[in-house]
This record gives structure tokens, C-alpha cells and sequence, in this order.
């Protein structure tokens, strides 16, 4: 192997996110390890930081700044990044369109005839449904709610809710969570001193406060933002009974569009919310379980008025 195809070598080792001995580096490229001090030297001329650890034989890591080292992918991984580009050229992400065709047109002509086969296979038969595009956040939002997240840093944005209220929060960031097609973050309200959902599309004016914090026992993000869509984000909340074990329910049922919780073996609760009593009623009518409505007492008329209609379009005989 030669000294260029050596390095990129040594590269993409350093690159797989662990600790090497140099003893273990110089078995794999099949080279001394005197061989091996050289190329970490040259790695280093280059500008990749090139990190030395103490102890029993030395080693390295390739730690964080400096350049960007080139990837080495294999077929499933640049396929995956390929694929990733074009949804981002499509503008899930605001702004990113053009970074994401670059980069695209930068990586398409470099892979191998086996991976471009298969993106384009992926692509030619993949469409979007029109009328259902997702709105996009702005990545300098998306990237400092990400980063003050990491940090543990308070932020204060401008946030509009869903009934267009304007209001300025003072928050705790804890985790971004992406769901049909959207973002959301999960973070306490300071003002509120309670855990909330934002929509990242409805935030802006991020400021960094700098402010660092501590909370324990934070909340599942990812249960809080499909409750939320589930339930939370809807006028009517409605309580059923399905005379069904949860975990059959589940498989039918998936937590954005209700909530489950198992009242016996046989038996669970699902709460679940709708802009309207009849689009409850309609869905639960759907369910191939019998049930019992809870709560709201107006949704058993519903339901009944439901079921006369259903009767008097289509008698029997």
C-alpha cells in the first residue's frame, strides 16, 4: 500500500469513534509502528488533530476540530447518506435546500455503480404526497436549541401558539424530537415551572442566556410530544374502554394518535383526542374491539346517533 492509501487508511480507523494502541494500528495497516509515528505525524502537518494517549504502549484518537477528515462509508452508509441528502434538499429543514443539493452533486458521482443503482432505485420509485408537506424550522434555530440542549444552557425565544398568541419564553432546553414530519422541543418553562412541547416551526429570536442548569428526573421526550399530538393538541378529549389487552390494541393504535394505558389482562383505557366528537366517534367505530365510552357523556350520543345512520343507510334484507 502506498503512503497516500496508507493515511486514508489510518484515517478512517482513527475516525471509528475509539481509542487505537499503536501496536493494534501497525497489525491492521501491516507496517511498523515507527511506520506508524510517521503517519500520524503527516496526519497532524495536514491539519487533522491527531490526539497521543499515555500508558502501557501509547495509542491514538482522532479528536474534534481541525478538518474535516475524508469518509470512508461502505455501501449501506453511503447509500443512508445519499438518501438523508435528498429528503434534506426537499426542504424538511429550511434553508439547507441548496447546502444539501451540493453536497449531493459532491457525493453522487463518487460512489460506486452498485450504491448509485440503488439510490436510484430508491428514488424513481419514492414520491411525495402533495398537499402534506411538512413545515420547515429554521436550521440557526434548529442548531442553537441543539447545542444549548447539550449544554445545559437557558435560552429565551419568541414562541406563537397554536391559537396565535405571541409570548416570550424563558426555557430549559432537554431534547429535540422530530414526529410526522415536524419538530418539537421538550424543554421546562421556567415562567410556566413546568415541562412543555414547542414546535420549532413556531420559534424564533433563539437567545443564548449562558445561564447553565440542573434538572432532575426530566420526562420521556418522546411519550411528551406524542401525547401532545395525540391528545393534547385537539379541542375534545375523549376516555374509552377496549374490552382488549393493551398490547393488541398497540398494534393498531400507535401513541400519536392515542394514549394506552392497561386497566387488566383483558381490558385497557385509550384516551384520545379529535377537533370533533364525531371524527371520535367515527374512529372508534372503526376499532375491531367492542368499548365503552368514559367520558364525555356527549360523545355516547354521538356515538348512537352514529349507529342509527349507519342502520338506516344499510337494513338488513
Amino acid at each position: 500500500m502506498d503512503t497516500a492509501g496508507r493515511l486514508l487508511r489510518l484515517l478512517g480507523l482513527l475516525q471509528t469513534a475509539r481509542d487505537w494502541r499503536a501496536e493494534d494500528l501497525a497489525d491492521r495497516l501491516e507496517v511498523t509502528e515507527r511506520t506508524v509515528r510517521r503517519d500520524v505525524t503527516r496526519l497532524r502537518d495536514l491539519g487533522y488533530p491527531v490526539e497521543a494517549m499515555s500508558g502501557p504502549g501509547g495509542g491514538y484518537r482522532l479528536g474534534a476540530g481541525g478538518r474535516m477528515p475524508p469518509l470512508l462509508l461502505d455501501d449501506d452508509e453511503a447509500l443512508a447518506v445519499a438518501v438523508s441528502l435528498r429528503v434534506a434538499s426537499s426542504g424538511t429543514v429550511g434553508g439547507l435546500e441548496e447546502s444539501a443539493l451540493s453536497a449531493l452533486s459532491k457525493l453522487e458521482p463518487m460512489l460506486p455503480p452498485r450504491v448509485r443503482g440503488r439510490l436510484e432505485d430508491v428514488s424513481s420509485t419514492t414520491v411525495r404526497l402533495a398537499g402534506f408537506e411538512p413545515p420547515s424550522v429554521d436550521p440557526a434555530t434548529l442548531a442553537a436549541l441543539a447545542g444549548a440542549a447539550r449544554a445545559q444552557e437557558r435560552v429565551r425565544f419568541h414562541y406563537i401558539a397554536a391559537n396565535g398568541v405571541h409570548s416570550e419564553r424563558l426555557c430549559e432546553p432537554f431534547r429535540l424530537v422530530f414526529a410526522h414530519g415536524r419538530w418539537y422541543l421538550v424543554a421546562f418553562d421556567c415562567g410556566r415551572e413546568a415541562w412543555r412541547t414547542f414546535r420549532l416551526d413556531r420559534i424564533s429570536d433563539v437567545v443564548e442566556t449562558l445561564v447553565r442548569f440542573r434538572r432532575e428526573n426530566p420526562p420521556d421526550a418522546a411519550a411528551m410530544v406524542a401525547d401532545g399530538v395525540a391528545i393534547g393538541a385537539y379541542t375534545h378529549r375523549a376516555e374509552i374502554i377496549v374490552e382488549a389487552p393493551v398490547t393488541e390494541v398497540a398494534r393498531i393504535i400507535p401513541p400519536t394518535v392515542g394514549r394506552l394505558a392497561p386497566l387488566d389482562a383483558d381490558r385497557c383505557t385509550l384516551v384520545i383526542g379529535g377537533d370533533g366528537l364525531e371524527w371520535v366517534a367515527g374512529y372508534i367505530a372503526g376499532l375491531p374491539f367492542p368499548f365503552e365510552v368514559v367520558s364525555p357523556p356527549e360523545l355516547v350520543t354521538v356515538v348512537h346517533r352514529l349507529g342509527r345512520r349507519f342502520i338506516d343507510r344499510h337494513p338488513l334484507g
